[in-house]
């Protein structure tokens, strides 16, 4: 399985883009539809499942979420969120023939402006791709942030 690393970097630039831009829908429909959207809640945690997390959301979850950024009646995300995100150090870390997957770990830092505050992240990002021709599909997208452990507000806008 021969992938190149420009191109792993130019799809998570994309993805980072798709998000700055607040394009949910376009930034969705790059998860593959079984793929999931993990923030541990603590480091070097590996099971969503037994463990509370920030955020694990399925298709179903993430739709919800995107619609609620454009409800109207939902006050708590009005005026927002916007935000940016810079991915850097990307590194394909494994490939599976079989699965027609790699593995790719990337840094990520991110603010997020909403209501006069500005808020920071950074974080140690893991993404499951699925090759798909010249391009790839989500299966996993793991965030885990620096401070994952930290006491923290909301976190309204997707890393």
């Amino acid at each position: 399985m021969n992938v190149d690393l420009r191109k792993v970097e130019d799809f998570l630039v994309h993805e980072a883009r798709l998000l700055d831009a607040r394009d949910w829908a376009a930034w969705d429909a790059l998860f593959t539809p079984d793929g999931i959207y993990w923030m541990p809640a603590a480091p070097g945690q590996d099971d969503p499942l037994r463990h509370v997390s920030l955020i694990y959301e399925n298709a179903l979850l993430r739709e919800i979420r995107i619609r609620r950024f454009a409800d109207t009646s939902a006050f708590s995300l009005q005026g927002g969120p916007r935000g940016w995100r810079i991915v850097v150090n990307v590194c394909i870390d494994a490939r599976d023939a079989e699965a027609n997957t790699i593995t790719v770990s990337s840094r990520l830092m991110a603010a997020e402006y909403q209501r006069d505050r500005t808020t920071r992240f950074e974080g140690f990002v893991t993404h499951r791709l699925v090759t798909e021709g010249d391009s790839f599909r989500i299966a996993l997208k793991r965030v885990e942030l620096l401070d994952c452990d930290a006491m923290r507000g909301d976190i309204n806008l997707y890393l």
